[in-house]
């Protein structure tokens, strides 16, 4: 009996370690999706006015996102790892209002918009199933967006780049369908410009941090 029951134990392991296994390839192949994303912008960073003197601080702001992703999967042989190469998008974004506290002659304002748009991003992932309907993963790679200058502004970059991060979970259905989780964050590099009216200058390092939910089909 004590034979049996090791023989037993030894085939429902060896059925298990089979099927985890096996898992990486059943979430290859290519995968497209629509992405909501619930994300905060800031940027931190410092200002100085004519007379020298800095001031430090952090300005920032919510917004909700629909966007895209779509990507291609590889298994890493006959393990339960697998690599995602891909790119995602994220439309809309946060609008942050620098508010000089003063006017112009003539009741002009000196506060400054800057809107931070249109993020996307290109990718590798690699990953992880935990069986053949599971995984879990994490993400690195470029990133991009769009700055939209107004007010007293006299310069100003057309688009910002950084890096993002994140990780992830994946459900996958037995009909291709799959269910993505991800908290990730986008860092941009530093951005600089000079108040019109007063020269002074200000620059900071703009931030997105988000939360996304992906639905899609893997085919």
């Amino acid at each position: 009996m004590k034979k049996l029951r090791t023989i037993i134990f030894i085939l429902l392991a060896s059925v298990a370690t089979t099927s985890v296994i096996a898992a990486g390839s059943d979430f290859a192949g290519p995968y497209i999706g629509l992405r909501m994303t619930v994300a905060g912008g800031q940027i931190q960073g410092s200002a100085s006015n004519s007379e020298a003197t800095t001031s430090n601080g952090t300005v920032g702001g919510l917004f909700g996102a629909t966007g895209g992703e779509l990507g291609y999967t590889l298994p890493l042989g006959d393990s339960a790892g697998f690599v995602s190469v891909g790119a995602s998008s994220m439309s809309g974004g946060v609008t942050i209002v620098a508010d000089s506290n003063g006017t112009e002659p003539g009741g002009a304002s000196n506060d400054a918009t800057i809107e931070i748009k249109n993020h996307w991003a290109a990718y590798i992932a690699p990953g992880f199933a935990i069986s053949d309907s599971a995984a879990f993963y994490i993400k690195g790679g470029y990133a991009r967006a769009d700055v939209n200058w107004e007010g007293d502004i006299q310069q100003g970059p057309k688009w910002i780049e950084g890096h993002t991060g994140a990780i992830g979970t994946k459900i996958l259905t037995a009909a291709g369908i799959f269910i993505q989780t991800e908290a990730g964050v986008n860092v941009y590099d530093d951005v600089s410009f000079t108040s019109k009216s007063k020269g002074n200058k200000a620059s900071g390092y703009p931030a997105i941090a988000y939360g996304a939910l992906t639905i899609g089909m893997k085919f």
